[in-house]
């Protein structure tokens, strides 16, 4: 399944064990499907492959209703957003890279509002300044662009 907001086949390497997805729910009684492991990747999956192979994974589900203080973007998902011990991974996904980009970094800028209470401006002049965005995919229709945004330079601050 090609990757779209709601997940789908994302290929983002970062994501491995230990991390946490966060995906917009739109429509109710929605399922989950996982599939496609791969045990090495590159960013970009440029020619359809990667190091394929069967694995028996554990995943925990937790629904966040609309307006949960847990969601981590203010004013909801509109793509999915990964989180890891050092990163959050905010993720652009369209069938146009510069699109996705912007996905991305919107995505990025909702985060930072709502985690660390910046304002629009200085988070896109953090964005600029400190956060590599990278090609998660261009094999499939649906592009895909990731930022890491760094939870050690927030090491101090609160979002209280």
């Amino acid at each position: 399944m090609p990757p779209a907001e709601y997940g789908g086949n994302m290929d983002i390497n970062m994501l491995g064990a230990g991390s946490t997805v966060y995906y917009p729910v739109n429509v109710e009684g929605a399922m989950f499907y996982t599939g496609d492991p791969h045990a090495a990747q590159g960013d970009g999956e440029v020619a359809l492959t990667a190091l394929e192979h069967s694995m028996r994974p554990t995943f925990r589900l937790t629904l966040l209703k609309a307006g949960s203080d847990e969601i981590p973007v203010t004013g909801g998902l509109t793509n999915p957003i990964g989180e890891t011990d050092e990163y959050w991974i905010p993720v652009g996904l369209d069938p146009d890279l510069d699109e996705a980009m912007k996905e991305a970094v919107r995505q990025a800028i909702g985060l930072l509002t709502a985690q660390y209470d910046m304002d629009r401006a200085t988070a896109l002049a953090y964005l600029s300044a400190a956060t590599d965005f990278e090609v998660s995919q261009v094999v499939d229709a649906t592009k895909g662009i990731h930022g890491l945004i760094d939870k050690s330079h927030f090491a101090n601050v609160s979002a209280e």
